[in-house]
């Protein structure tokens, strides 16, 4: 028997020959619905790839993790269990656990990658794949103060390195963080970090709903992305340091960076030669 890891992508348009071809087979379906959003997704839509006696079984967060492994893990001894997650099986760390315990029990574990957040930033917005570095997850400062995402920011910036900013869902709460919301997080954090307000002089790029039909991508100043009407979550940011002129034309194309704010950073003399990194 098989637990196979399947990669649904950024909507059900992705779905690949190759998750049709599996879903058809196994036994079991668990879906994710708490890692991350499919805007455009419905049991009816997984029903027709299934077999007509597979049972399906809506996540949450108890359902996939915790005591719940090992039950999942005891099923792929018997049973070909599919666990289908948004974008791809292991961007978000969550499921680690159950294919690390499934492989230390001898089970075969296959895995079926979908489009994911790090291949779509780039390709949304024109700025280079090379040019990112850490990424960070932005939560709600509820229970204690993220200010490892402005130290994170910070560093990326003094390298060169765009950063990649995921906004929080806690979908099991109806919750999940907007653009908006992080842009007043992100601009208050940095003030308690560090006292100064470099993020305010930065251009960045709110992403919403990036590879589906409702897709959004809007280049400003970081205190002005919050002003643009975005389509539901999810939502994202990215943090451009140092923009390539190649990039910066990219942002003004692509993602509509206002003519005044291309223009000075356009004057900006860059560092080292013309070509990309």
């Amino acid at each position: 028997m098989t637990l196979y890891f399947i990669g649904m992508g950024p909507s059900t348009e992705y779905i690949s020959l190759k998750a049709m071809k599996i879903l058809r087979t196994v036994d079991k379906v668990y879906i994710d619905t708490y890692t991350s959003i499919l805007p455009d997704f419905s049991i009816d839509f997984i029903m027709k790839y299934t077999k007509r006696d597979a049972e399906i079984v809506v996540a949450n967060r108890s359902v996939l993790e915790g005591e719940s492994i090992d039950f999942i893990v005891k099923e792929a001894r018997e049973k070909n269990i599919a666990i289908i997650v948004p974008g791809d099986p292991f961007i978000a760390t969550t499921h680690d656990a159950i294919r690390i315990e499934a492989l230390a029990r001898g089970i075969d574990v296959q895995v079926v990658h979908g489009v994911s957040i790090y291949s779509l930033a780039p390709s949304a917005t024109g700025l280079q794949a090379y040019r990112f570095g850490k990424t960070v997850t932005l939560v709600y400062p509820h229970v204690f103060k993220p200010y490892s995402v402005i130290e994170t920011i910070y560093n990326n910036m003094d390298l060169r390195l765009h950063t990649l900013v995921l906004l929080d869902l806690k979908l099991e709460k109806g919750i999940a963080m907007t653009i908006k919301e992080a842009v007043e997080i992100l601009l208050d954090l940095e003030i308690e970090y560090s006292g100064s307000n470099r993020l305010r002089n930065v251009v960045a790029v709110g992403l919403a709903q990036v590879g589906t039909e409702n897709e959004y991508v809007r280049a400003d100043l970081l205190p002005n992305l919050g002003n643009y009407d975005y389509p539901p979550p999810p939502h994202s940011i990215i943090i451009v340091a140092d923009p390539h002129p190649m990039e910066l034309e990219a942002l003004h194309l692509i993602c509509n960076l206002p003519q005044h704010i291309y223009e000075k950073f356009n004057r900006i003399p860059k560092q080292g030669s013309n070509v990309i990194l």
